[in-house]
């Protein structure tokens, strides 16, 4: 065979190979219910191949539909407008909020471009902002805020782990699934809202934190026993400000 004859069917087989892969990729963009990019599709080859890999744990995305919501921008423009119907879903890993419209339009807004935002997913309401001088670079949730006294925010973390799954044909060890594992980092803002402190869940590096307040995290402690989480640290924040700032 010549080899201009075999430039041609190569040339032919690549156009047919890659006209279905672009025009799914120009359909799955057009789409509202496009899949989203997903850091685990990025490598499947990570177990050996007679390994077969379970569902991941978890998710790299807030919730696992569309949701309706609102975006405040940083130049203050409001999504969506009166007149729009704009449906979010934010990935927590990449810190990116995506929207898709009516028109099967997907489009998304990094962190730097958001003031803050907001998604309703059934009876559950989310709230994101960015408080400036505690950082730019992440969002946080407001769980409680005061003009006067204590505020307390939280921040949700999502980190990745790869399967780890292995085996030397007698014995396994690890994991067969990817994970998506969801914890928080919580931050206190003293009074005047200019410092701030990231708190653990501990009771003693509570009391530290708040030593300026050592009588009433003593009275607080001394009239709850229960374990120091967040329902309990939240408890002790409206404690000292319903004590101390009352509004």
């Amino acid at each position: 065979m010549k080899i201009g004859a075999k430039k041609g069917i190569r040339l032919c087989l690549c156009i047919t190979i890659c006209i279905p892969v672009l025009f799914g990729q120009v359909e799955a963009q057009k789409a509202s219910t496009a899949k989203l990019p997903t850091i685990v599709d990025t490598d499947p080859n990570l177990l050996p191949h007679h390994i077969n890999k379970e569902k991941a744990v978890g998710s790299p995305y807030l919730t696992t539909n569309w949701v309706t919501g609102y975006i405040e921008l940083e130049n203050h423009k409001h999504i969506p407008d009166s007149n729009e119907d704009v449906l979010l879903i934010y990935d927590k890993i990449k810190s990116i909020v995506y929207l898709a419209n009516g028109l099967n339009k997907v489009w998304f807004y990094e962190i730097d471009s958001i003031k803050s935002f907001e998604m309703f997913d059934n009876n559950k309401v989310y709230e994101f902002e960015k408080v400036p001088w505690i950082s730019s670079k992440f969002y946080l949730t407001p769980v409680i805020k005061s003009a006067k006294g204590y505020s307390l925010y939280k921040r949700l973390v999502t980190n990745f782990y790869w399967a780890d799954y292995s085996t030397d044909g007698y014995s396994f060890k690890g994991k067969n699934y990817d994970e998506f594992d969801d914890s928080y980092i919580y931050y206190l803002a003293y009074p005047g809202n200019t410092v701030f402190k990231k708190l653990t869940l501990k009771e003693n590096s509570i009391r530290r934190d708040l030593k300026q307040e050592s009588i009433l995290v003593k009275q607080f402690f001394d009239e709850h026993e229960n374990d120091m989480n967040e329902q309990s640290l939240l408890a002790l924040v409206q404690y000292i400000d319903d004590k101390k700032y009352p509004e």
